[in-house]
Protein backbone atom coordinates (compact mmCIF):
# COMPACT_ATOMS: atom_id res chain seq x y z
CA UNK A 1 0.00 0.00 0.00
CA UNK A 2 2.50 2.68 0.43
CA UNK A 3 4.60 1.94 -2.49
CA UNK A 4 1.49 2.36 -4.00
CA UNK A 5 0.87 6.17 -2.25
CA UNK A 6 4.51 6.84 -2.87
CA UNK A 7 3.81 6.12 -6.60
CA UNK A 8 0.97 8.51 -6.66
CA UNK A 9 2.89 10.98 -4.95
CA UNK A 10 5.20 11.03 -7.84
CA UNK A 11 2.39 12.21 -10.05
CA UNK A 12 1.10 14.63 -7.60
CA UNK A 13 4.40 16.15 -7.53
CA UNK A 14 4.58 16.94 -10.71
CA UNK A 15 1.04 18.72 -10.46
CA UNK A 16 2.40 20.30 -7.69
CA UNK A 17 5.33 21.42 -9.54
CA UNK A 18 3.22 23.42 -12.04
CA UNK A 19 1.48 25.22 -9.01
CA UNK A 20 -2.18 23.32 -9.86
CA UNK A 21 -4.26 22.56 -7.12
CA UNK A 22 -5.67 19.47 -6.62
CA UNK A 23 -9.19 18.48 -5.37
CA UNK A 24 -8.04 15.06 -3.57
CA UNK A 25 -11.11 12.81 -2.32
CA UNK A 26 -9.72 9.26 -1.39
CA UNK A 27 -12.05 6.80 -0.19
CA UNK A 28 -14.76 7.93 -1.17
CA UNK A 29 -18.24 6.64 -0.20
CA UNK A 30 -16.59 5.08 2.88
CA UNK A 31 -19.47 4.11 4.78
CA UNK A 32 -21.80 2.06 2.01
CA UNK A 33 -19.08 -0.90 2.31
CA UNK A 34 -19.31 -1.26 -1.51
CA UNK A 35 -15.42 -0.42 -1.46
CA UNK A 36 -12.65 -2.20 -0.16
CA UNK A 37 -11.69 0.81 2.03
CA UNK A 38 -15.02 0.82 3.82
CA UNK A 39 -15.75 -3.06 3.99
CA UNK A 40 -14.26 -3.14 7.46
CA UNK A 41 -15.71 -0.30 9.08
CA UNK A 42 -15.00 2.96 10.24
CA UNK A 43 -12.24 2.83 12.79
CA UNK A 44 -9.98 0.95 10.04
CA UNK A 45 -11.25 3.32 7.17
CA UNK A 46 -9.85 6.66 9.31
CA UNK A 47 -6.72 5.33 10.06
CA UNK A 48 -6.02 4.32 6.37
CA UNK A 49 -7.15 7.77 5.28
CA UNK A 50 -4.79 9.68 8.18
CA UNK A 51 -2.09 7.42 6.73
CA UNK A 52 -2.45 8.46 2.91
CA UNK A 53 -2.63 12.22 4.47
CA UNK A 54 0.28 11.51 6.38
CA UNK A 55 2.49 9.93 3.57
CA UNK A 56 1.65 12.38 1.21
CA UNK A 57 1.84 15.76 3.18
CA UNK A 58 4.20 15.15 5.79
CA UNK A 59 6.78 12.53 4.44
CA UNK A 60 5.98 13.73 0.66
CA UNK A 61 5.41 17.41 1.44
CA UNK A 62 2.42 17.59 -1.10
CA UNK A 63 0.69 20.99 -0.44
CA UNK A 64 -0.93 21.43 -3.37
CA UNK A 65 -3.99 18.65 -2.49
CA UNK A 66 -7.51 20.37 -1.40
CA UNK A 67 -8.34 17.53 0.93
CA UNK A 68 -12.46 16.03 1.02
CA UNK A 69 -14.13 14.04 3.22
CA UNK A 70 -16.82 11.97 1.23
CA UNK A 71 -19.29 11.03 3.99
CA UNK A 72 -22.18 12.45 6.79
CA UNK A 73 -21.71 9.61 8.91
CA UNK A 74 -19.59 11.39 12.18
CA UNK A 75 -18.26 8.04 13.20
CA UNK A 76 -16.54 8.28 9.55
CA UNK A 77 -14.71 11.71 10.17
CA UNK A 78 -10.82 11.30 10.52
CA UNK A 79 -11.36 14.76 11.92
CA UNK A 80 -10.61 18.86 10.98
CA UNK A 81 -6.95 18.32 10.74
CA UNK A 82 -7.00 15.88 7.72
CA UNK A 83 -10.06 17.58 6.05
CA UNK A 84 -10.40 20.53 4.07
CA UNK A 85 -14.08 20.19 2.09
CA UNK A 86 -16.59 17.98 3.39
CA UNK A 87 -19.26 16.16 0.58
CA UNK A 88 -21.56 13.57 -0.39
CA UNK A 89 -23.01 11.98 -3.46
CA UNK A 90 -26.19 12.16 -4.17
CA UNK A 91 -28.42 9.48 -6.62
CA UNK A 92 -31.86 9.78 -5.43
CA UNK A 93 -34.03 6.92 -5.96
CA UNK A 94 -36.87 8.14 -7.83
CA UNK A 95 -35.72 9.11 -11.45
CA UNK A 96 -35.79 12.94 -11.46
CA UNK A 97 -36.00 13.87 -8.16
CA UNK A 98 -34.39 17.35 -7.83
CA UNK A 99 -34.44 18.00 -4.21
CA UNK A 100 -32.05 19.75 -2.56
CA UNK A 101 -30.80 16.98 -0.45
CA UNK A 102 -30.62 19.26 2.44
CA UNK A 103 -30.30 16.72 5.03
CA UNK A 104 -27.06 15.62 4.01
CA UNK A 105 -26.30 19.26 3.57
CA UNK A 106 -27.85 20.12 7.31
CA UNK A 107 -25.34 16.52 9.09
CA UNK A 108 -22.41 18.26 6.59
CA UNK A 109 -22.62 21.49 8.21
CA UNK A 110 -23.01 19.90 11.52
CA UNK A 111 -20.11 17.68 11.00
CA UNK A 112 -17.83 20.85 9.83
CA UNK A 113 -19.27 23.56 12.30
CA UNK A 114 -19.53 25.54 10.02
CA UNK A 115 -16.15 25.65 9.39
CA UNK A 116 -15.41 23.55 5.78
CA UNK A 117 -17.10 24.16 2.62
CA UNK A 118 -19.37 21.62 1.71
CA UNK A 119 -19.74 19.93 -2.22
CA UNK A 120 -21.73 17.70 -3.95
CA UNK A 121 -18.96 15.65 -5.41
CA UNK A 122 -21.50 13.18 -7.23
CA UNK A 123 -24.84 13.52 -8.17
CA UNK A 124 -27.63 11.84 -10.19
CA UNK A 125 -29.96 14.21 -10.51
CA UNK A 126 -29.08 17.93 -10.10
CA UNK A 127 -31.00 20.10 -7.47
CA UNK A 128 -33.46 22.45 -8.00
CA UNK A 129 -32.41 25.77 -7.55
CA UNK A 130 -34.43 27.10 -6.18
CA UNK A 131 -35.63 24.68 -3.81
CA UNK A 132 -31.60 24.99 -3.18
CA UNK A 133 -32.40 28.29 -1.98
CA UNK A 134 -35.80 27.61 -0.28
CA UNK A 135 -34.43 25.25 1.81
CA UNK A 136 -30.67 26.83 3.15
CA UNK A 137 -28.91 24.01 1.50
CA UNK A 138 -25.61 26.22 0.02
CA UNK A 139 -23.71 23.07 -1.86
CA UNK A 140 -20.14 25.06 -3.10
CA UNK A 141 -20.90 22.79 -6.44
CA UNK A 142 -22.24 19.97 -7.73
CA UNK A 143 -20.78 17.29 -10.38
CA UNK A 144 -23.49 15.16 -12.06
CA UNK A 145 -22.43 12.18 -13.38
CA UNK A 146 -22.02 11.44 -17.06
CA UNK A 147 -23.96 8.85 -19.53
CA UNK A 148 -28.00 9.20 -18.40
CA UNK A 149 -27.81 11.21 -15.67
CA UNK A 150 -27.19 13.68 -18.93
CA UNK A 151 -27.96 12.14 -22.33
CA UNK A 152 -30.91 10.12 -21.34
CA UNK A 153 -33.35 13.34 -20.32
CA UNK A 154 -35.09 11.41 -17.65
CA UNK A 155 -32.54 12.18 -14.41
CA UNK A 156 -32.27 15.67 -16.00
CA UNK A 157 -34.27 16.61 -18.80
CA UNK A 158 -33.43 19.33 -21.23
CA UNK A 159 -35.56 21.86 -19.78
CA UNK A 160 -34.60 21.16 -16.22
CA UNK A 161 -30.89 21.80 -17.47
CA UNK A 162 -31.20 24.81 -19.15
CA UNK A 163 -33.02 26.12 -15.87
CA UNK A 164 -30.29 25.45 -13.91
CA UNK A 165 -27.25 26.98 -15.56
CA UNK A 166 -29.84 30.21 -16.75
CA UNK A 167 -30.48 30.62 -12.92
CA UNK A 168 -28.79 33.03 -10.95
CA UNK A 169 -28.05 31.07 -8.19
CA UNK A 170 -25.61 28.79 -9.92
CA UNK A 171 -22.69 30.14 -10.87
CA UNK A 172 -20.75 29.20 -14.25
CA UNK A 173 -17.23 29.22 -14.94
CA UNK A 174 -17.58 32.55 -17.21
CA UNK A 175 -19.48 34.02 -13.87
CA UNK A 176 -16.46 34.27 -12.03
CA UNK A 177 -14.20 37.25 -12.25
CA UNK A 178 -10.53 36.19 -13.43
CA UNK A 179 -11.75 32.78 -14.81
CA UNK A 180 -10.25 31.74 -17.91
CA UNK A 181 -13.05 30.71 -20.59
CA UNK A 182 -12.01 26.68 -20.98
CA UNK A 183 -9.76 24.86 -19.66
CA UNK A 184 -8.75 24.02 -23.43
CA UNK A 185 -6.40 27.30 -23.20
CA UNK A 186 -4.77 26.97 -20.55
CA UNK A 187 -1.50 26.48 -21.33
CA UNK A 188 2.30 25.57 -19.67
CA UNK A 189 5.28 27.88 -19.63
CA UNK A 190 8.55 27.32 -18.26
CA UNK A 191 6.58 25.19 -15.58
CA UNK A 192 3.72 27.12 -14.24
CA UNK A 193 0.63 27.38 -15.28
CA UNK A 194 -0.95 30.64 -17.45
Amino acid sequence: MIRDIDAIAVQLKRLQAANIPILWRPLHEAEGGWFWWGAKGAEPCKKLYRILYDRLTNYHGLNNLIWIWNSVASDWYPGDAAVDILSDDSYPATVGDHGPVSAQYNALYSLGRDKKLIGMSENGAIPDPDQLRLYEADWSWFVTWSGKFVDAGTHNTLDFLKKVYQSSYVKKLNDIKGWKSGYANTSMHSGRLS
